[in-house]
């Protein structure tokens, strides 16, 4: 019969060898692909992990693993936890929760249900945690040294320095007097956000309305008005001409670009169609190799040391500028993201992608008119029935607030801009 017995060292077989004194033989601890949410490290159990008949810390079987000590396996942790917290969530110095609760509990990195075994949880993750300040210059620390002033924020928490300067002077100065600026920023990315999308790839755009209604010439009466819709196709459902192109998140009036999504479904959400509208859709597909900028998704695999995670917050900076909800009333806002277009754009990008503010997919713009074509036959008809709206309780205080204790926003485009980004990380 085999007995096991955790320690924060790690979890030993014990046998009636052990109790002759015989060598003890150390099992690593492991953590499996079932115990994680979709991250990085999750797919990099999938990539290189064994198989296992059942976990040890969430209990299902067939997952592939690796074990806790794994030198990779500890930096993507470890980095993940740079990305989801800050310092101050989890220093119980600064008044934070302890970190291993907070990672166990948060849901953000582990995906483990109340059966979960908490001593093989505590066993691997000390494994991975390890010393705070690692001695190596390619680890990541977990601590910014609070005891000199040094508390590391959260990479999604704190903007980078150098994007906040772009973001300021393309709201405050001419265009052309930042363009420098932002070009110098575009190319200290350039290695990181560099994407080939191959051909073939297939995207969606959507057009509010649709090219005709019809309705059947001998229908009886007692059928009612049975209509079919024709949507809009060819050049009415493509980017358009240069006189009719508007101001747009990523173009200046009389700039026609292609904005396409992912999925039909965000396509039409980026128009923001009221319920009753009918919506054309379309499918258009690559008809070569482009290069684009890629700010929808970064592999936290390719970040895996202090300062590369430093690099990284900049490309997450940018992307909350592009994925931020612009309010028809705030389309001054525009001057940034056109700004960083124009950038990408002379820097020799033929497009960006990006999150959706209002769907699941991600967007692409395209900056050349050659790249793409009309999918003939793929052309569709959406009816919007209803509009969801999701929301929660915001922080409201009540009108006889102590305007000792707080001030009032400044009403900037800038402070406008910096709000939207905020509330979007909650």
């Amino acid at each position: 019969m085999e007995l096991n017995f955790v320690q924060r060292q790690g979890t030993y077989p014990m046998n009636p060898g052990h109790l002759l004194n015989m060598p003890e033989t150390l099992v690593d601890p492991i953590i499996c692909e079932h115990c994680l949410v979709n991250n990085e490290l999750k797919w990099e159990l999938q990539e290189r992990g064994t198989a296992i008949e059942e976990c040890p810390i969430c209990h299902r079987s067939g997952g592939r693993s690796l074990s806790a000590t794994d030198p990779k396996v500890k930096r993507i942790f470890r980095a993940l936890i740079r990305l989801n917290f800050s310092e101050w969530d989890y220093n119980t110095h600064l008044g934070g929760e302890p970190l291993q609760g907070l990672v166990m509990e948060s849901q953000v990195i582990f995906n483990l249900g109340q059966d979960a075994s908490a001593d093989a949880f505590e066993d691997a993750y000390l494994q991975m945690e390890a010393s705070w300040y690692p001695d190596e210059d390619e680890g990541i620390s977990l601590g910014g040294g609070y005891w000199d002033g040094g508390i590391l924020d959260g990479l999604r928490d704190r903007r980078d320095s150098s994007v906040e300067g772009v973001i300021q002077a393309a709201l405050e100065k001419n265009w052309f007097e930042t363009e420098a600026a932002a070009a110098e920023l575009v190319e200290k990315l350039r290695d990181d956000i560099t994407t080939v999308i191959p051909a073939g790839e297939q995207f969606f755009r959507g057009r509010i309305g649709v090219r005709s209604r019809l309705s059947p010439r001998l229908a009886m009466p007692t059928e009612g008005r049975n209509f079919r819709y024709v949507p809009y196709t060819g050049t009415d459902i493509d980017r358009p001409p240069l006189k009719l192109a508007t101001e747009g998140r990523f173009n200046r009036a009389r700039v026609s670009l292609l904005y396409l999504a992912s999925d039909a479904e965000t396509a039409v959400a980026e128009l923001r169609p009221h319920p009753g509208h009918l919506v054309s859709t379309a499918m258009f597909r690559l008809k070569r190799d482009i290069t684009i900028a890629n700010f929808a998704i970064q592999d936290i695999r390719n970040y895996l040391s202090d300062s590369r995670l430093e690099q990284l917050r900049r490309i997450l900076s940018i992307a909350d500028v592009l994925d931020v909800p612009v309010q028809p009333e705030h389309r001054v806002l525009y001057a940034v993201t056109q700004l960083l277009a124009d950038s990408l754009r002379t820097a020799g990008f033929e497009g960006v992608t990006f999150n959706s503010s209002v769907g699941q997919g991600i967007n692409l713009t395209s900056f050349v008119g050659d790249a793409f074509e009309l999918v003939l036959g793929s052309e569709d008809v959406q009816d919007v029935l209803a509009l969801s709206y999701r929301m929660k309780p915001s922080q409201a205080i009540r009108p006889d607030y102590d305007s000792e204790d707080w001030k009032e926003d400044d009403d900037s485009p800038l402070a406008t801009l910096l709000h939207g980004m905020a509330r979007r990380r909650k």
